[in-house]
């Protein structure tokens, strides 16, 4: 007679696992990450705390990764804060970490899709920029006046000059990654795993962090943005590597 495996058993596992990823996230977040003052706060924290969350969403789905991303955060705030202020914005930010990949992996596939989604990433990022530039000329930081484009702020130009090397470079590097090493046998290939890493960073860390920062700070969004994407110019590529370093020794995508 075919044996059944025990819920409990499943149930056990999942939250070993979950737990360990929170653990890993809390210790990486608050005791080996750089944080870069803002205004006097900290406001720009250089760390790897955020791999172990997208971990738990592909592997353990979107609720549980979700789950795993509020822990990390409230237990981290509590036993290090970091000098900063809670904000529960924040705790949002760490809890879509978990929910975005998981719905990426575990609902929607993507990991077994045959699509090249470097395509994908580039034409996000260069919404991105244009969502920038948009932004940019709508809080009129840039304005066209008698046929000529002129700033309002010492800022803008250098920002503009920054997106598009960001722009260029996450639209060409991806490619050039996915192609060094488009021979080996890889379950999850590097471009879903830049994909879900470019579209999380961006849309939490870029966005809804620095709009977070810019509440508590009092400071405008373009502002705290340009040290923000430098970061993104390093965090990006640097998450992708290692969480496709990591695919080819641990499972990422269990079927629960």
């Amino acid at each position: 007679m075919k044996s059944v495996k025990p819920r409990s058993g499943f149930r056990t596992s999942v939250l070993v696992k979950a737990a360990l990823l929170a653990a890993v996230s809390i210790i990486l977040t608050r005791f080996f990450s750089y944080m870069i003052p803002i205004g006097g706060l900290p406001a720009l924290r250089i760390g790897f705390g955020n791999i172990p969350l997208i971990i738990a969403g592909m592997m353990l789905g979107p609720v549980v990764g979700g789950v795993v991303g509020v822990i990390s955060d409230l237990v981290g705030f509590m036993i290090n804060p970091m000098g900063g202020m809670f904000f529960p914005g924040f705790t949002l930010t760490a809890a879509l970490y978990g929910i975005i990949s998981g719905i990426l992996f575990q609902n929607l596939k993507i990991h077994r899709s045959k699509m090249n989604f470097n395509y994908i990433n580039a034409i996000l990022m260069v919404l991105f920029a244009g969502g920038i530039l948009m932004l940019m000329m709508t809080t009129d930081v840039i304005v066209f006046s008698e046929g000529a484009l002129r700033f309002n702020d010492t800022s803008a130009l250098p920002m503009l000059i920054l997106m598009a090397l960001v722009t260029a470079l996450f639209v060409v590097l991806p490619f050039a990654i996915s192609s060094r090493f488009k021979h080996l046998e890889q379950k999850i290939k590097f471009d879903k795993i830049a994909f879900t890493v470019s579209i999380t960073y961006v849309f939490k860390a870029l966005f809804l962090n620095t709009l977070w920062l810019s509440m508590m700070l009092d400071k405008g969004f373009i502002a705290l943005l340009p040290g923000r994407i430098i970061a993104s110019v390093v965090t990006i590529p640097i998450y992708s590597w290692i969480i496709y370093t990591l695919s080819k020794v641990i499972n990422l995508t269990e079927e629960n």
